[in-house]
């Protein structure tokens, strides 16, 4: 080991060994004798032999250790500060440095020091606008993480395969549509008992409304009690949502009908209230209630069926984008098929809708036929002011929003091999102002073909599709596998490209081997210098992709993209819904302009994803944290415009019956309260009660029935 020093520094070490040191002049003399002696492994003074080599290894511990300490106090709390100092060998904090030592010792401390706080400060500097850049996009997933959680947390759902969630809601569908039919029957008949006299239609003496009232009444709560037992389970579930403060639409339906049976049975017994009661009419009820319960049945079945066609299904998300504000329907690989179960579980939008009509309506009719009984001053009529107010804030059109709307759009859809994830679902996909558009979405499987391949500059055809098949394929375009299969009947043997880069004039560019390869539209090839022309051919547009290798053209690949009247009546079909198709393709000659022009749409009705970012549009981690609206079992731009199609019909639908019913049930309410209110219990018999609930159920018939029609 051989290190050179100067007299200074030779100086500091002897005296901090405790050396004399000799005067300047002295030691100039002295220096043509030190040097030989500084070659030396060993020196002497006063006696003693020292090894050079050991003293610098002594001095440079003694930094080290300073460094370590200066280290430990930089990272140390300052609680520990003062054990480590007290912990420090006494050896240390008394051996003997010179002033110049000292010097160079906290100059080289300092500067390591500074060093080691600076590499910190700087990848702080470096990582914070990362930072910045990644805690908007994770603030806006926690609260879609969190919401989503609660949700589950909130809905108990229970679930089963898809097969057997099919079986069962097809065999309780025909379970109730089975027993519809005898509760139709005996409202059809106490109906007829109950307006036959007004009517002066035929109609047995003994059980007359006129010659004996109490038979008649006990005769119509014969026929409710039978009703309410066939329908037991939708009777059922009313009461016990009514218990447990879940009151719905059931519960309205369960409710009337108790109430009618108690205004009869307080007429047989007492004699009170000593009017026709409306028990035909809350027979009737009830059959809408089952019927509604058979369609819904018989609606999810069918999406069940839909879910089982395919093992990992496409399913559609509605997406509010936090970087353009654009809602997008986009469409993603379903990871896990419960997600879909899980939702078409969840309670829909009419559901939610009554957990808060009908608790009102319930204590509206309780509060109003106290207060009219207690005005009057008559006690004998607050059951029938009960059942009165409660069967009309029970229109039909509340209790038949969904369930049948919901089988139309469900039958239609399976037909296509899709499927909504109910109501709620139906309204998502319908807030929903643009739907993003893939390559194989326009252009499906044999709708493109290989018109002709021309080489230029002595290039082979071969060579030609081999470079276009490794530039295209490494971005992962779909007619790069159309000219896979074509350089596999030349067997041609495939190229690998690297270094794959995408342009937003409409080309690629890469490299093989050694040459530089560009990929692209005869716009990119103008803007290199090389305009060229695509010709035109009705609504076939017949377009090339030029190749130019090391800066010269080596030919062009003519395409024939193929118009099909599904993916028009698609495209159109969106447009009317005020949905713009957005094109998120890889393909770089599909354009806005190009399709505008194949489907004959108007300029301004196709959008277009950022080319940067049709990566991260098409991806799955697109959606994450977003529900699934709907599936696709067959993926394709028409099944998908139909899922757009049925969820804009029947959010309609739910909306236009919601809204016919809760105000056909609040002015009925009111109208009641105030003829009760005038003592004109005659004004409210059951036949204008009955015209009354059919006159607001005709629009929503029209309604739901608009349901059926497609594309």
């Amino acid at each position: 080991m051989s290190n050179k020093f100067d007299t200074a520094e030779l100086n500091d070490i002897r005296k901090l060994l405790g050396e004399d040191v000799p005067e300047p002049k002295s030691q100039v003399k002295a220096e043509p004798a030190a040097a030989p002696q500084a070659q030396a492994s060993r020196n002497t003074s006063g006696g003693r032999t020292f090894n050079l080599d050991d003293i610098l290894a002594e001095v440079s511990g003694v930094v080290d250790e300073a460094n370590a300490e200066h280290a430990a106090h930089a990272t140390t709390p300052p609680q520990f500060a003062s054990k480590q100092q007290a912990a420090r060998p006494a050896a240390q904090s008394s051996a003997p440095r010179t002033a110049s030592g000292m010097q160079q010792q906290e100059i080289r401390v300092q500067r390591k020091s500074a060093q080691q706080a600076a590499q910190p400060a700087q990848a702080e500097q470096e990582g914070e606008p990362v930072r910045a850049q990644q805690r908007p996009a994770a603030q806006q997933q926690m609260p879609r993480q969190a919401a989503r959680m609660r949700d589950e947390d909130e809905d108990d759902v229970e679930l089963i395969e898809p097969s057997k969630a099919m079986v069962l809601n097809n065999r309780r569908s025909k379970n109730l549509g089975r027993r519809a039919i005898p509760v139709l029957i005996l409202g059809l008949i106490a109906l007829y008992l109950t307006m036959a006299e007004s009517l002066a239609l035929p109609m047995p003496s003994l059980i007359s409304f006129a010659s004996n009232p109490r038979l008649f009444m006990l005769v119509q709560v014969g026929f409710e009690i039978i009703a309410m037992l066939i329908g037991i389970d939708v009777v059922g579930s009313g009461f016990y949502n009514l218990v447990t403060g879940k009151a719905d639409r059931a519960s309205l339906v369960a409710i009337a009908n108790m109430a009618t049976i108690l205004h009869c049975m307080s007429f047989i017994i007492g004699g009170w209230a000593g009017v026709l009661p409306y028990s035909s009419i809350c027979i009737l009820l009830l059959y809408a209630a089952i019927r509604e319960e058979k369609n819904r049945c018989a609606g999810r079945a069918r999406a069940y069926k839909a879910l089982t066609l395919h093992e990992n299904p496409m399913g559609v998300y509605y997406h509010h984008d936090s970087n353009d504000h654009a809602r997008r329907t986009v469409k993603s690989r379903l990871g896990d098929r419960t997600e879909f179960q899980r939702e078409l579980e969840r309670p829909d939008a009419t559901e939610r809708f009554a957990k808060v009509y009908a608790p009102i309506m319930l204590a509206a009719c309780i509060v109003l036929s106290v207060v009219v009984s207690l005005v009057r001053q008559d006690i004998s009529y607050f059951f029938w002011n009960l059942s009165a107010m409660l069967t009309i804030v029970s229109p039909l059109p509340i209790l038949c929003a969904f369930g049948r709307a919901y089988y139309h759009v469900s039958r239609r859809l399976l037909s296509e091999g899709a499927a909504l994830a109910g109501g709620q679902a139906a309204f998502r996909v319908r807030k929903a102002r643009r739907a993003v558009i893939q390559d194989t979405d326009l252009f499906p499987g044999g709708t493109v073909t290989i018109t002709e391949v021309r080489a230029h500059s002595g290039y082979t055809p071969e060579k030609l599709l081999s470079y276009a098949v490794a530039v295209t394929d490494g971005y992962d375009m779909e007619i790069g596998k159309l000219l896979a299969e074509a350089l596999r009947e030349q067997y041609g043997r495939p190229a690998r490209a690297t270094n794959i880069k995408v342009y937003d004039m409409g080309g690629l560019s890469g490299e093989i081997g050694a040459d530089t390869v560009l990929v692209g539209t005869a716009a990119y090839m103008a803007r290199m210098g090389m305009p060229v022309q695509e010709p035109k051919k009705g609504r076939d547009v017949e377009t090339g992709v030029y190749v130019v290798i090391n800066g010269q053209p080596a030919g062009v690949i003519q395409l024939t993209y193929h118009s099909n009247a599904q993916t028009f009546s698609a495209l159109q079909a969106l447009i009317r819904l005020k949905v713009m198709p957005e094109l998120a393709t890889r393909d770089f000659n599909i354009s806005p302009e190009m399709v505008q022009k194949m489907f004959e749409t108007r300029r301004g009705r196709i959008g277009e994803v950022a080319s940067d970012r049709v990566a991260a549009v098409t991806s799955s981690a697109y959606t994450m944290g977003d529900r699934v609206c709907a599936i696709l079992s067959r993926d394709g731009i028409v099944p998908f415009a139909q899922v757009h199609q049925s969820a804009d019909k029947l959010s309609g639908a739910m909306r236009s019956n919601l809204i016919l019913g809760a105000v056909g049930g609040i002015c009925g309410l009111l109208l009641m309260f105030y003829l009760a209110f005038t003592g004109h219990p005659e004004a409210v018999t059951p036949r204008n009660v009955l015209l009354y609930l059919i006159l607001w159920y005709i629009p929503s018939f029209f309604v739901t029935f608009h349901t059926r029609k497609g594309l």
